[in-house]
Order: C-alpha cells, then sequence, then structure tokens
C-alpha cells in the first residue's frame, strides 16, 4: 500500500454560489421577490441561483453577471462568490455565446430610409409640379383676359343692324350733298307746263346729252387711276387695318420684333395698328381675315381652308 493509500484525505464539500447568496439574503432579511424586484431580475433567475442550477435557460455569461450584482446586494465579496460559482459550474468559456446579429435589423431600417427620403422627394416633385402647373394656368387666363380687354377697347361702333358704321371721306359727302341737291332741283315741278314740240326738244336734247361719248370709257378708267392713286399717296404706309367676319387668331409684328397685337380676335371685330413695314402676319382663320394696307386689300384667297396663313406685308420685292 502506498502512503496516500495509508492516509486517505476526507473529501471536502464546495459550498456554491447558490448557497452563499441564499444565506445572506435571508440574514438581511430579503425575500426572492424582493431582490429579484431591486435587481430588475424575473424570479425565475433568482430561484436558479438560490438553487444552484440554470431551470431560466439563461446563458452562463450572462448568469455570472446576476450573480456579481446579487452578491454585490446582499453584502458578499464579489469575487469569493464568483470563485465559488466557476467552481460549481466548471470550466465554462465565458463570452462565447453567441452574439445576437442585428445586421439584419440594421439592413431593414436602411432599406426603409431610403423608401421614405424617395417617398418625400416624390411628393415634393409632384408638389412643385402642380404649382407650376396653377402659376401658368394663371398667366395665360390674364393674357387672355388682356386681349379681350383690348378688344373690347378696339372694337368700333356698331349700327342697328350690327355691321361697322362706314365713314366717308369729306370729298364723296360733298359730292353725296350735290347729288342729293340736285335730286332735290330736278324733282322741283317748273313753273309751267310745257307743249308737245318744246317737251320733244327737251327730251331730244337729253338724249343728245346722254350719248355715250367715244373718250368715255377712257375718261373713267383715267379717273378711277386717279382716285387710286390719290388714295395710295394719302395712305399711311405704318398703317395696317384688319377686319373679321368671325372668330380668328392672330399674331402681328412689325420689322422691329415688336409684337402689335396678338390673341383671338371676334366677328366684327377690327384693329388699325401702328408700325414699321414690313410687317410679319400670322392668321389662324385666313377666310375670316380682311387685312387692308395702304387702302388695298391683302388677297388671301391663296391660303387653303383649316390652314395657318404666314404672310408679310407689303411683299419684298
Amino acid at each position: 500500500m502506498t502512503k496516500n493509500e495509508e492516509n486517505p484525505q476526507p473529501e471536502v464539500d464546495v459550498v456554491g454560489a447558490g448557497v452563499l447568496l441564499r444565506q445572506a439574503r435571508q440574514e438581511k432579511g430579503l425575500t426572492q421577490v424582493e431582490v429579484a424586484r431591486q435587481l430588475n431580475l424575473r424570479l425565475a433567475v433568482i430561484e436558479s441561483i438560490d438553487g444552484e442550477h440554470n431551470g431560466a435557460g439563461v446563458e452562463p455569461t450572462f448568469l455570472r453577471g446576476y450573480v456579481k450584482a446579487y452578491a454585490k446586494l446582499v453584502g458578499l465579496n464579489e469575487a469569493t462568490v464568483l470563485a465559488a460559482f466557476d467552481k460549481q459550474n466548471g470550466p465554462f468559456t465565458y463570452g462565447t455565446a453567441p452574439m445576437q446579429s442585428f445586421s439584419k435589423k440594421t439592413r431593414q431600417q436602411a432599406n426603409d430610409t431610403w423608401l421614405k427620403r424617395i417617398s418625400w422627394l416624390v411628393l415634393v416633385g409632384l408638389i412643385a409640379s402642380l404649382v407650376f402647373w396653377w402659376w401658368q394656368d394663371n398667366q395665360n387666363r390674364s393674357a387672355i383676359s388682356n386681349d379681350v380687354r383690348q378688344s373690347e377697347l378696339e372694337r368700333p361702333e356698331l349700327t342697328p343692324s350690327g355691321e361697322p358704321a362706314p365713314t366717308l371721306p369729306a370729298s364723296n359727302e360733298a359730292s353725296l350733298a350735290e347729288s342729293e341737291q340736285g335730286d332735290a332741283q330736278s324733282s322741283t315741278p317748273s313753273a309751267a307746263p310745257l307743249t308737245a314740240p318744246e317737251q320733244e326738244a327737251v327730251d331730244q336734247h337729253v338724249l343728245d346729252a346722254l350719248a355715250p361719248d367715244e373718250n368715255t370709257e377712257q375718261i373713267a378708267q383715267e379717273a378711277v387711276d386717279r382716285a387710286d392713286a390719290t388714295a395710295t399717296s394719302d395712305a399711311n404706309p405704318e398703317l395696317i387695318t384688319l377686319s373679321f367676319t368671325g372668330d380668328c387668331w392672330i399674331q402681328v409684328t412689325d420689322s422691329t420684333g415688336k409684337v402689335l397685337s396678338s390673341g383671338v380676335k371676334k366677328a366684327n371685330q377690327s384693329l388699325e395698328l401702328e408700325g414699321k413695314p414690313p410687317f410679319s402676319m400670322v392668321l389662324g382663320v385666313p377666310q375670316a381675315a380682311n387685312v387692308v394696307y395702304m387702302n388695298k386689300s391683302i388677297d388671301l384667297s391663296a391660303f387653303k381652308a383649316g390652314r395657318t396663313a404666314r404672310l408679310t406685308v407689303p411683299k419684298p420685292d
């Protein structure tokens, strides 16, 4: 027999951390419920520590920290209690418990943040588009109202039949007055009736006076040419006149680029525009427009119905 076998050493019971903590708790007069409340732990964790078993299913790393806090609460040496806990539970590899990964949660939060930012950008863009559309619509309405107001101011006086009142030159008024005076004199009855031979002589004289002369047609043509030349010479080259028989959109610009008129013109409306020739014109419905320049009407029959007319008045040589 060996020396060790002759003098066997008695086995010493290892006092666990749970026993030390339970005894200290009872000496302080604390219950498990009170300890759990002060440490903000579940009652099952305190019961597991006192019973020296892990019935609460807590990881050893966290359970060791609870034991340390428990020892501090009941006034025991923390190092002594932790040494007893380590001896009782064997060689634990603390800190090897798998740590919970928050990568998925972080990734989800990042995705949610980007979605929120994109949603806000889309909303801001939509609001900006609505504000721009509202502003542009108001601008168009104000421009149309100004055109209508200008057209109403420029609308000529109408006769009871609905047509513009004609204006006659002074020479035409004088000739009309003379013709009316002559008609009045011719309608005045003579003081004494004529005899048959006298009446025949008068009729013959009238027929001779009314007989066409060889140069009558030529004289009349010369008179018309002189009237046209006079009218053309008296006309203002910087003035152009437009009248309308129906609704027509127009834009008239002079040679300096100044817009003399633009917008929708109504039926029976006329305009007198003054600027530097030549005039560039755009007519939406040329069949409803009548353009007069230098007392001469511009021929618009070459433009087809339904097509916008673009022309320059006067035409360049």
